[in-house]
């Protein structure tokens, strides 16, 4: 019987222990957020609720360059991108560029696809980018891209190998669609949709060299926030990120 109860307690303290480590291993996870409306609290709650993930919400506001002015010390294994239409100064943007050459994750969802439409390395970075005006480049015309909230979309997974799809099978969101943005060559196209008022990719990694990046169009607000499918995909996308500091 004695026997029996040292099994037990020491199950449960080898069981603590192991659960204290797998708190003290957790990755640290920037989401920088910024001049875009979206759901807050469930938002926040969706990143609250990511295993493994020791995430921290911060805005960008009216200094978008803030949170990059001092890398020095810079805490996190992964940034989350959900800003948009934002400038970086160039010491900024040299900040930034160090971040991911020292191996941080870089995730970008939904709106943040033209986070910073002013700067093209960031566009090169995501292997994307959604033109907030009419422009020409290269001789080629590219009309303002259109939006519709509120759709049904029907999504495939054309990599199920991949990390970031492990577990997860084709399934139904809704969300928004973006349509008519510029989708660079390169990318590994991870989702699909046939939806009329989308494009055809939905989510891709894009090669680094000393970093991963991976983009999800998929996640403006609640609905989607809560959709079981996206929660894996993104929790699965940062881990993947920031496996080359790590």
């Amino acid at each position: 019987m004695m026997k029996r109860i040292r099994l037990c307690l020491w199950a449960v303290c080898f069981l603590a222990g192991a659960i204290g480590v797998q708190a003290a291993d957790s990755l640290k996870v920037l989401v920088i957020t910024g001049t875009h409306k979206y759901d807050n609290p469930a938002f926040n709650a969706m990143f609250e609720q990511l295993d493994g993930l020791d995430c921290t919400v911060k805005e960008m506001g009216k200094d978008p360059g803030a949170l990059f002015e001092n890398i020095e010390d810079f805490a996190y294994d992964a940034i989350v991108m959900y800003n948009f239409r934002q400038t970086l100064s160039e010491p900024h943007r040299k900040n930034f560029l160090k971040l991911l050459d020292k191996g941080v994750g870089l995730t970008v969802m939904h709106h943040a696809i033209a986070g910073f439409p002013d700067w093209i390395e960031y566009e090169n970075i995501v292997g994307a980018t959604y033109v907030l005006k009419e422009q020409t480049r290269d001789g080629k015309h590219y009309p303002r891209p259109t939006w519709k909230h509120d759709m049904d979309m029907n999504i495939k997974v054309e990599d199920s190998n991949h990390p970031i799809t492990r577990g997860v099978t084709d399934f139904t969101i809704h969300d928004e669609t973006y349509k008519g943005w510029i989708y660079h060559d390169g990318n590994h196209l991870l989702l699909s949709t046939g939806h009329e008022l989308s494009n055809h990719q939905i989510a891709w990694t894009h090669p680094h060299p000393k970093t991963s990046v991976f983009f999800i169009q998929l996640g403006h607000d609640k609905q989607s926030y809560d959709n079981p499918s996206l929660r894996r995909l993104i929790r699965q996308g940062i881990i993947w990120t920031a496996q080359q500091k790590n």
